[in-house]
């Protein structure tokens, strides 16, 4: 049937063409009042009603959740005469179509996938709905500017319209499903649950894993099938040469692809947790590190503690060092700007509460304290001041490993280094903070922007983020700090002391753990506004800065990729 003749159906949009067919056909229309791109999805004339009833109730909560990792629901109309759901538009891709064209997924994509629909499951779980029907063609993607993959979960309750109606047969595309249906779905059919969805999910990461699914249905053969998927033992996965399976990773797709559903990894903490493991396997499996070394200089401060992401309220002992001095070391120089009189800022948004630290004392710094910003740490190298920015502009990828503006090389506690088009920072002390600094041509009285891409690797908890407005010489300079585990803070350091303006807060807008995270700090007249991935998180007044100094921050023993460093500013 001609896509014309479906318009007078869907009011309010211009139908542009089909984008595919399934257990339901996918058209691309335009909204006519606002001109936004959307995703109609229409079922079958004669769908059941009492069906679509049910569908109906699932799709409406599905509407209320907003979530970056759920492709959206925008209007349900499934009462129409030919029902339908209009959904947010992604132009990407599914993941059927990342497998066919590569087969398999590298290590790091894989991790990232199992991150994203962690997250959409806990989501749409806390909400009471299950999918029943995680899959590769329910999984979109879209790349953005950074070249990274955002995997979003789409066709929700879609499976159960299918079970439930009389009208539609398994063919076609359902077949797909029983290849990711969990032993639970065949024997306990009505007492499908959240266990289910992270059943499917295992399935979907060993597929990208090793390109086939541990149990593959054949036609005609279905009790076969499902005594394989209830009985038989997940197959040890085989992975194309030269790539190695992080032991955490085959850790979590065994607890992912257990047979009792009661037994299964449900948590999406201990997945979390899983996969930071895996990422941070993988990295050291796969890393090369520079040769040269770069001179560093320590100061050790007072720490200011960061909570503890839980639900429910802990007790943590907070360890602290005494201030015992400076080492060493030559720093450069640069003409700075006369700081005004520092003053304490106020933030001017209200903050959740989170955990209480316990009273700080005195004590020797333990290994691996992940509650703990561990004391700076400033590498210096010989640069000329200011860094002009054309046309009022500094913008660095890290794609030229010639004349990099910022510092290269290892010592005995650190490495900074260019790999891949990213800049790579890696600390492997938990007491020191690990800095890379650049002054910068910028007038920092005037309105000013600096902003990174951040990508962390290994165990959550340490802080990293942007220094901005520093003076080295003086040691003193502002931090943006955010955590893997879901936190912020603000604060300046002057003089070798900590001084926190925001103290550590929950953030919702930070993604989780190995996932990209954007920092930007934006100057306007006396306001410093702090954004997270494009969301305003806080905003402090701005009493003046130390310096033109501009540069990213690590702290303790972890990993953090940086890429699209920018400044925005004038002289």
């Amino acid at each position: 049937m001609a896509t014309s003749i479906f318009k007078e159906y869907f009011k309010g949009y211009e139908i542009l063409g089909e984008l595919g067919r399934g257990n339901a056909r996918v058209l691309k229309a335009r909204h006519m009042v606002s001109g936004e791109d959307r995703a109609i999805k229409h079922f079958a004339f004669n769908t059941d009603p009492v069906t679509l009833r049910r569908f109906q109730r699932e799709s409406e909560i599905m509407k209320s959740i907003q979530h970056h990792h759920i492709v959206k629901i925008m209007e349900v109309h499934l009462d129409a005469e030919l029902p339908y759901i209009v959904m947010q538009l992604i132009e990407g891709g599914d993941l059927r179509g990342l497998l066919r064209t590569h087969g398999t997924l590298d290590i790091t994509t894989i991790i990232r996938l199992a991150f994203h629909m962690t997250e959409a499951l806990h989501a749409i779980h806390e909400q009471a709905v299950v999918h029943r029907d995680v899959k590769p063609e329910n999984i979109m993607y879209r790349r953005q500017a950074d070249g990274s993959i955002h995997f979003l979960l789409t066709d929700f309750g879609i499976a159960r319209l299918r079970e439930q109606s009389e009208n539609i047969t398994v063919t076609g595309a359902s077949m797909l499903t029983y290849d990711y249906a969990s032993p639970e779905q065949f024997n306990q059919s009505r007492q499908v649950s959240a266990p289910t969805d992270y059943y499917s999910l295992g399935i979907v990461l060993y597929e990208c894993l090793t390109g086939a699914v541990p149990f593959e249905y054949e036609q005609d053969d279905l009790l076969l099938h499902i005594n394989r998927v209830i009985g038989s033992p997940i197959p040890s996965p085989h992975l194309p040469a030269n790539r190695q399976l992080p032991p955490s990773l085959w850790q979590l797709l065994q607890g992912l692809l257990t047979k009792n559903p009661y037994d299964r990894i449900t948590d999406p903490q201990k997945v979390r947790h899983l996969l930071r493991m895996a990422a941070f396997e993988d990295n050291q499996g796969m890393k090369t590190l520079p040769a040269q070394a770069t001179r560093t200089h320590t100061i050790i401060y007072q720490p200011t503690p960061i909570p503890v992401k839980s639900g429910r309220q802990k007790d943590i002992t907070f360890t602290a060092l005494l201030l015992l001095g400076i080492s060493g070391a030559v720093f450069f120089s640069w003409t700075f700007g006369k700081p005004a009189d520092a003053r304490p800022a106020t933030s001017t948004i209200p903050q959740e509460s989170s955990p209480s630290p316990s009273p700080v004392h005195t004590a020797a710094l333990q290994t691996h304290t992940p509650e703990l910003p561990p004391a700076p740490t400033h590498r210096s190298s010989n640069r000329s001041p200011g860094i002009q920015l054309p046309n009022g502009v500094f913008y660095d990828d890290f794609s030229d490993t010639a004349s990099s503006a910022w510092d290269l090389g290892r010592d005995e506690n650190s490495e900074f280094s260019l790999q891949d088009g990213k800049y790579v920072m890696t600390g492997m002390e938990d007491n020191i903070s690990y800095s890379s600094s650049a002054p910068f041509n910028v007038n920092i009285q005037k309105d000013f922007t600096v902003s990174a891409s951040t990508t962390h690797i290994g165990e959550g908890g340490n802080p990293f983020g942007i220094n901005f407005c520093g003076n080295e010489t003086r040691d003193a300079y502002y931090v943006f700090y955010i955590t893997a585990n879901g936190f912020y803070s603000i604060g300046r350091m002057v003089g070798g002391e900590w001084e926190p303006l925001v103290d550590w807060s929950p953030s919702t807008h930070i993604r989780p753990e190995t996932a990209m995270n954007v920092l930007s700090v934006e100057k306007h007249d006396n306001s410093l506004r702090f954004l997270i991935n494009d969301q305003l998180e806080d905003v402090v007044t701005f009493t003046g800065g130390y310096g033109n100094a501009f540069g990213m921050r690590v702290d303790g023993a972890q990993t953090i990729y940086f890429d699209q460093f920018i400044v925005k500013g004038n002289p």
